[in-house]
């Protein structure tokens, strides 16, 4: 069962959004564990995604990182937004509700 399972589907979606942050500019050859290595230094992450083209198998470009707590979000934001990373700037923002 995966971390979270037993909470209601509003409360889960309320959390993952009010602590979602949105990466773009991501290299095609990001993966999700190197996303992962590159947040969790800020604190614990709950869930790391990268759009990858079902194609190629490249990565689209952009992710999502979800922390367990919005102020380990926001020092994210605030480092790493404008950090290279891969040869390619960052941009690193509060994702947007669905």
């Amino acid at each position: 069962m995966r971390g979270g399972a037993e909470r209601t589907g509003a409360e889960t979606r309320r959390r993952n959004e009010d602590n979602s942050v949105r990466v773009t500019n991501l290299s095609e050859d990001t993966r999700e564990p190197d996303l992962l290595e590159l947040f969790r230094t800020f604190g614990p992450v709950s869930f790391v995604y990268v759009a990858i083209d079902q194609k190629t198998g490249l990565s689209r470009g952009f992710g999502f990182v979800n922390f367990v707590n919005k102020e380990d979000a926001e020092r994210a934001i605030n480092k790493l937004n404008g950090y290279g990373y891969d040869n390619l700037i960052l941009r690193v923002e509060w994702a947007t509700p669905r």
